[in-house]
């Protein structure tokens, strides 16, 4: 697959709430990202990684009323 794949896959899972897999395939996209020309990241490794975080942020456990 290639990056462009991983990331559609990844979109395609958040839009459904399946963050944690979308996280694996943003994980494989940024794996596969092209190395940075300079620098520490490239454009794609730095997309890839603002939306595994993303999708970490909703993916946190949500404490109910109940359990506190």
């Amino acid at each position: 697959m290639t990056y462009s794949e991983f990331m559609k896959k990844g979109k395609q899972l958040e839009s459904k709430g399946f963050y944690r897999r979308a996280i694996e395939q943003y994980n494989q996209a940024f794996i596969i990202a092209d190395p940075p020309a300079k620098g520490a990241m490239s454009y794609q490794q730095k997309i890839s990684n603002q939306s595994s975080k993303r999708c970490l942020d909703k993916a946190k456990i949500k404490m109910t009323e109940s359990y506190l």
